[in-house]
Parts: C-alpha cells; structure tokens; sequence
C-alpha cells in the first residue's frame, strides 16, 4: 500500500496561463517577469512571442497601434487570472491596461481555440445562401393558414363549451323592492 506523501507527490498540478503584454517592452522584461511569476511556482515559462504592429489588438480594445507580446506560463501554485494580471504589472512597472492573462479554461481562450486556422479545408457555408436549408417546410404553420388553424381550433372550443356564464348567477327575491322606488325626479320635484 502507497503512503499519502508518494500520493501527493505524484499528484502534482500544473496550471497554464496565457500572458499578454501590450507595448514596447523593455530588455530585462523577461527577467523581471520571471522573477515575478516565481512567487507562484512557475514551472515552464516560455519566450515571448511579438505580433506585428495591428490597429486594434485582440486583447486591447482599448489601445490603438500597438504590438502585443504573448507569454505561456505554467505555474505550481493557483491562482485566477486578475490577481496575477494586476500582481504582474506592478511587479513588472507596467500600465494594469497593458496586461492580459486568461487561463487555459477560461471562455475567451476556448473560443479562440474552436476558430478554423489558416489551413483548415472546411470553410464556414452561411445557411441563407442555400436555396433548400434542409429541415421539415413550415409553411402549413405560418401566414393565412395558420390563421385560418386557429379559428378552426376556437370554433370547435366553442362548440364543445356548454358552459353558460348567467346560467351559474343566483336569482334574487324581489319582496324588498317596491316598484314606487326611483318613481320621483330629484330635479325639480
């Protein structure tokens, strides 16, 4: 029988971000990053990949003409991402606005990964361009013969209904009520 350490030893967990900084980056960049991420046990880190100058990058909306640098770390330690963007960019002297870091499960980052790459041979065919879309016609369920159902529906609803609304209504005694009652005009009487 295994002891616990030999369990918890083998059952060590990794978990990947993505970094992206946005901006000219200074030389010793890389250093001051890795020395920042090792307060998280960085296990794997890896050198930055730069995307060419683009008007409007991915991750920064909000930023115009830059380039952006793409990070891959692999950390011993959890954490979310909002801490380590914002511990990163004060560790690094960096603008919170210029650093992004998502986590390999986060939504975003899956998107990207379901999008069809360059070399992909299946292309992306709109439905509406196709003269039959495929499906069942819908055209007994709509327009005029969908109303001309309806009416039909409630004809027969009616038909079925015996259900009478004064028929249920209790009939009165009419002893207490005199027919001189309201006899007499309050004007000019």
């Amino acid at each position: 029988m295994r002891s616990f350490t030999d369990i918890l030893t083998e059952s060590k967990k990794s978990y990947p971000f993505k970094i992206a900084v946005a901006g000219e980056l200074a030389e010793d960049f890389t250093e001051h990053l890795e020395t920042a991420l090792k307060k998280f046990g960085v296990t794997e880190l890896s050198s930055g990949k730069k995307t060419p100058i683009q008007e409007r990058p991915l991750d920064f909306p909000q930023l115009q003409n830059m380039e952006v640098t793409h990070f891959d770390a692999e950390l011993s330690y959890p954490t979310t991402s909002q801490v380590l963007s914002g511990y990163l960019a004060s560790c690094c002297n960096t603008n919170e606005n210029y650093v992004v870091v998502r986590g390999a499960n986060e939504p975003l980052e899956r998107y990207q990964e379901d999008a069809p790459k360059e070399g992909d041979t299946e292309t992306y065919e709109t439905m509406l361009t196709k003269e039959d879309m495929g499906g069942e016609s819908a055209r007994e369920s709509v327009g005029d013969n969908r109303v001309m159902d309806l009416l039909k529906e409630l004809e027969t609803a009616r038909k079925e209904r015996d259900h009478d609304p004064a028929a249920a209504a209790p009939v009165g005694d009419s002893k207490d009520i005199s027919d001189e009652a309201n006899t007499k005009s309050p004007i000019g009487s």
